[in-house]
């Protein structure tokens, strides 16, 4: 009687277990065989449209293999604004980083599914050898990228593993709820797998002004001094 009542012990809490994962709404990913759940349909939403939030996610030590999914935020239903903040490993001359930040909706349907490059800005003042430091604005209206983001994640679209060095971190600022993805959908699909390796960087230190992105104005431009 006693292992009866022990195993049944055991696979209540498995039950308990399974239906917190299942009820949390978790942005997983279904990409490169690896299969996650994302279902948000029956969600009602944030009622107002401040939801100050912060994920600060340590990525020395992680490696990803190619075509890897890390997930680092969901509000889903709702799509937000905020920021991103992220120490990772790039290019030395470009500055892309050699993890790409993709950002928008990822629903259990391909049809629900919309994802873009998040433009980033490079700061040349806080980076270090090996890896760079970049600021993101979600959304970024101006320049680019997913209008309406629930989802935030990193991909490795290389061909190689990819490791983060010491202190590499990802840091994800949510300010306001803008909308619910279930009365505002994307109308149209993109992928993970449509996406290219590498994001935008834009650079507002260097000398060159096509690179600063829009909404920024050098008064050298019209001669100022």
């Amino acid at each position: 009687m006693g292992v009866i009542i022990g195993e049944r012990t055991r696979y209540l809490r498995l039950l308990v277990i399974s239906s917190a994962i299942l009820s949390a709404g978790t942005l997983f990913a279904i990409y490169g065989g690896s299969v996650a759940l994302a279902s948000h349909s029956f969600e009602a939403g944030v009622q107002g449209d401040n939801i100050p939030d912060n994920t600060h996610i340590r990525l020395d030590g992680l490696t990803l293999p190619p075509t890897g999914v890390l997930p680092v935020y969901d509000a889903s239903p709702n799509f937000v604004s905020g920021h991103i903040l992220m120490r990772a490993p790039c290019d030395p001359e470009t500055h892309v980083p050699r993890v790409t930040v993709i950002a928008g909706h990822i629903d259990e349907s391909a049809e629900g599914t919309f994802v873009d490059k998040v433009p980033l800005y490079y700061i040349d003042h806080a980076s270090t050898a090996g890896s760079c430091v970049f600021h993101a604005h979600i959304p970024d209206p101006l320049n680019g990228g997913a209008p309406k983001v629930t989802d935030i994640a990193l991909i490795n679209l290389s061909t190689q593993d990819l490791s983060f060095n010491p202190g590499d971190v990802v840091d994800v600022n949510v300010q306001r709820v803008l909308g619910n993805i279930g009365e505002l959908p994307y109308t149209q699909i993109q992928l993970p797998g449509n996406l290219t390796q590498g994001n935008p960087v834009f650079d507002l230190n260097d000398d060159n002004l096509e690179n600063d992105g829009l909404g920024f104005h050098d008064e050298h431009e019209e001669g100022g001094e």
